[in-house]
């Protein structure tokens, strides 16, 4: 019986043993994954803010000339800081925004943009007319940011088109407009680099009576290379030919009486593909990289690096 017991310890304690080995083999054996280094890090960095960058210019920029195409068969004005409009040649369907470096909400803007409206047989289609297409001409259309003296100068066209019609009447009697964008842009960077973007994607602009909040939506409405929502692809300045999708749609506040939050996204996820590590934007976050229902934080950018490890930077707008 002695024998048996002895037995049956020394079995225990063999067996505790190989447990004790095993679990140490296992840990040693563990992969270890190192963090992405910080040239991945910078060149993702630099793909995600420059395709949020231009995305908020070009947006903005469409926003002040839908406003001021209404100077061309009214006289009512229109106001916005740091540009004036020049309706010389208004008798044939076109203005031209003039933005005159002033400093306003953290950026300066210089240079023009050329707007016009159909014109044939000396007769404009007045923006309200459903199915009218406004041409928009970026003429050195520069953006710096006061904050690190970046910069950012457009060049080449958008086309916007007024899907169902009407103006910011319509808005105001609560029936959204949708407006159509078609753009091909160069864009040059303060060192020099360029990128080429374009763009396909609807806009939906809603307005709120109750809180005064004039919104925008925009969703991606092209197929490309497999994607469906694609919004924009070209080539960016580190010499890839991406495709970004927008699989949840964008947002963001034109007008908002209560919050400091206007042109700064309050939702939307897009992601890259055909970079070296596809990456996925998501918009509308505090600085902790969580949704929220405030005035967000920034947005974060996430992907998988060459190792397999999930990596996530988060940015301030």
């Amino acid at each position: 019986m002695k024998t048996n017991k002895t037995i049956f310890k020394s079995i225990i304690a063999v067996a505790f043993a190989l447990f004790i080995i095993a679990g140490c083999k296992k840990e040693e054996e563990a992969p270890v994954v190192p963090p992405a280094t910080s040239a991945e890090n910078a060149g993702q960095t630099t793909r995600a803010s420059d395709q949020s960058n231009t995305e908020n210019e070009s947006n903005q920029a469409m926003d002040e000339a839908n406003s001021a195409m209404g100077e061309v068969s009214t006289t009512r004005s229109v106001q916005s800081c740091g540009m004036t409009i020049d309706s010389t040649y208004k008798s044939i369907g076109k203005i031209i925004l003039n933005y005159d470096g002033t400093a306003c909400s953290g950026k300066i803007r210089t240079g023009s943009i050329t707007v016009q409206l159909p014109f044939s047989n000396g007769v404009i289609t007045t923006w309200s007319t459903a199915g009218a297409t406004a041409t928009l001409t970026f003429n050195a259309y520069k953006v710096t940011y006061v904050s690190n003296n970046k910069s950012l100068t457009l060049n080449g066209t958008h086309k916007v088109t007024n899907v169902n019609g009407g103006g910011w009447l319509q808005l105001y009697f609560g029936t959204p407009i949708v407006h159509k964008v078609r753009a091909d842009m160069q864009l040059t960077f303060d060192d020099g680099t360029t990128r080429t973007w374009k763009s396909a994607a609807k806009r939906t602009l809603t307005y709120n009576n109750t809180t005064e909040v004039l919104k925008s939506l925009s969703a991606g409405d092209t197929t490309l290379g497999g994607h469906t929502n694609v919004a924009f692809w070209g080539v960016n300045r580190i010499g890839e030919n991406f495709i970004i999708d927008m699989p949840t749609a964008f947002t963001y506040d034109i007008n908002n009486p209560i919050t400091n939050c206007i042109y700064k996204p309050l939702t939307g996820v897009i992601v890259h593909y055909g970079v070296a590590h596809s990456l996925t934007l998501t918009y509308g976050v505090d600085a902790s990289g969580y949704a929220t229902t405030s005035c967000p934080f920034g947005y974060k950018f996430s992907w998988t690096d060459g190792q397999g490890a999930n990596q996530q930077i988060i940015l301030a707008y």
